[in-house]
């Protein structure tokens, strides 16, 4: 017998706690790491919050076998949905907007699908979208010096 027909989920629950240790990782450096104490008085409800996010995505790609490409559509929607209540300062701002937009979109990208691809076992085969959802790394260095 497979490995795979023993734990029918295991791919599931592998993406779910994946990306719940990236989505806690990366909010961490890139929004709380100068406030944590106002992180963690916003507990449980900032993981529920993330786990609700990845949910979606979990639903659309393992669920309801959505392409990436229209799975990538909805990914912007909910990313500008929850960046808009988050009210994100770098989207506020008509001159960074579109700076900001891009580097939401690798941040977004490396929280949805590098997780997705990891545990698919596609990564070879995305090689440039993962370049794509790491360039927030680089970005995200060159907006905290010159903003910071």
């Amino acid at each position: 017998m497979q490995a795979s027909h023993h734990s029918p989920y295991a791919k599931d629950v592998c993406y779910v706690l994946l990306s719940f240790t990236l989505w806690v990782a990366v909010e961490y450096v890139t929004v709380w790491h100068a406030k944590l104490a106002e992180w963690i008085a916003l507990m449980p409800y900032v993981f529920i919050q993330y786990l609700a996010i990845i949910a979606v995505f979990w639903f659309v790609l393992a669920r309801r076998r959505w392409p990436e490409k229209k799975t990538f559509f909805l990914m912007l929607v909910v990313m500008y949905v929850m960046e808009f209540l988050w009210q994100t300062p770098l989207l506020l701002n008509p001159l960074t907007f579109v700076p900001a937009s891009l580097l939401l979109m690798s941040i977004w990208g490396f929280l949805t699908f590098l997780p997705w691809w990891l545990v698919q076992r596609t990564l070879r085969e995305h090689r440039l979208h993962c370049v794509a959802c790491l360039l927030w790394l680089p970005a995200g260095f060159v907006f905290a010096v010159l903003l910071g």
